[in-house]
């Protein structure tokens, strides 16, 4: 993958999965600590989905580094985009996730990392195809 990440991803990003009408979404947003990461996430959310701010439900908020400590991809900024794991494997990546940002670095991996899941997908049904 050629996109980087940038410095402020590195030191500022935070994810989360939010709960709302029995469906999660994955959340992305810039805070210079966890506290002001949830709030910034849960006032942004509230918004988005007109609700009261009280009612917003976040889980598995994490920063860049935790993310990157637990992932398993080769390339560790795609990290921040595993949800989920088979051993050494990724099982599940972020689908839909929410940017509550415009930095060009973090847009372009996730377009990255899904332009590669979906080749290795046509890939895997061209070969189912002929088989």
């Amino acid at each position: 993958m050629g996109t980087q990440l940038s410095d402020r991803c590195r030191t500022s990003l935070y994810r989360a999965v939010f709960s709302h009408a029995d469906e999660d979404s994955i959340v992305f947003v810039f805070a210079g600590t966890r506290e002001d990461a949830r709030e910034r996430a849960a006032s942004a959310l509230a918004a988005i989905h007109t609700i009261p701010v009280r009612n917003v439900q976040l889980a598995d908020l994490a920063s860049f580094r935790e993310m990157v400590d637990i992932g398993v991809s080769e390339d560790e900024d795609l990290r921040i985009f595993e949800m989920a794991w088979k051993g050494a494997d990724v099982s599940a990546w972020a689908e839909h996730p929410l940017f509550l940002t415009d930095d060009p670095g973090l847009l372009g991996k996730w377009a990255e990392l899904y332009g590669d899941l979906a080749r290795q997908l046509a890939v895997g049904a061209i070969e189912k195809a002929r088989n």
